[in-house]
């Protein structure tokens, strides 16, 4: 995340008043403001939050809101109201605010940080990979419009990060579905999780895992000039996965993949090679063949 993008995280409702300083506002709340000018709630407002009174906080934005309609910081305060609440784990509620706010104000220069913070609601309910990836894929859909809306925003790069994570999920979820029905030798459900991977999820570096069951599945249909296929399409597109060996071995060809250590850094995810990810690979391929196929949570 950029400079800009963590100070808008850490300090949301500082607005920046010149005219006015905290040390006026360190009076306890109250509910009667009736007469008080509207920078001196907008502050109180600004101060609870700061000490994590989120609901108080809330209250007095509200407050702000109704009784000075026409205040230049009412769509401050409008997000101020939605933060309280992201602040409190209430993200659907959350979401409703921001979404309000783009509504109200599609041309405000903070339209970013709403759209971000609703991807951001969607991605802090992903669940477990054998869980609903309902909020997951939500994420992903908010933090593209992000960046198709916004395509200049400061969170940029953070989005881009959670997009990946997300799409990840989404492919690992697949691979266990598929794996799910591949015990359970219903191949045709299987092969369709595989092929999922490889059509949704590319440059999520679970291809060459994908290929390889799509080829195990191809089998099990008996559809052996299929499985070879996805096999030969495994050697050839990731040569340096240690899947490629399993591969290898069902097509009848020795694979031998040793680490490229003139390598600088570890390859891309995506690039199925294998690099800083030899170890993690490696351990994943012996569980998988030492204790056969795992069983996940019934999809």
């Amino acid at each position: 995340m950029t400079a800009r993008a963590t100070s808008m995280w850490i300090v949301a409702l500082v607005f920046l008043i010149p005219s006015l300083v905290l040390g006026g506002c360190a009076k306890g709340p109250s509910l009667d403001y009736a007469g008080t000018d509207e920078e001196t709630i907008f502050w109180q407002a600004n101060y609870d939050f700061m000490r994590g009174e989120y609901e108080d906080a809330r209250e007095k934005l509200r407050l702000f809101v109704t009784q000075f309609p026409d205040s230049p910081l009412v769509p401050e305060a409008r997000l101020g109201i939605a933060r309280t609440y992201f602040e409190e784990g209430e993200y659907e509620q959350a979401r409703v605010a921001y979404e309000r706010f783009i509504t109200l104000h599609p041309r405000n220069e903070r339209t970013d940080e709403a759209l971000y913070f609703i991807g951001l609601s969607y991605y802090q309910q992903m669940e477990k990979v054998d869980r609903d990836q309902t909020p997951t894929q939500r994420a992903v859909v908010s933090f593209r419009r992000l960046l198709k809306e916004v395509p200049s925003t400061p969170y940029k790069e953070d989005a881009i990060a959670k997009i990946i994570a997300c799409r990840r999920m989404l492919a690992k979820q697949e691979i266990n579905v598929g794996l799910f029905y591949l015990n359970r030798d219903k191949f045709k459900a299987a092969r369709g999780r595989f092929q999922r991977v490889l059509d949704r999820y590319g440059g999520t570096g679970y291809e060459p895992k994908a290929l390889f069951y799509l080829g195990e599945a191809y089998e099990g249909l008996k559809e052996d000039d299929k499985a070879q296929e996805a096999y030969r399409q495994l050697l050839e597109t990731y040569p340096d996965s240690l899947w490629a060996v399993e591969a290898g071995d069902h097509l009848g060809i020795k694979v031998v993949v040793r680490p490229d250590k003139d390598r600088e850094q570890g390859p891309d995810e995506s690039s199925g090679g294998i690099g800083g990810f030899f170890e993690d690979a490696w351990d994943e391929i012996k569980s998988t063949f030492s204790e056969g196929l795992q069983t996940p949570a019934t999809p």
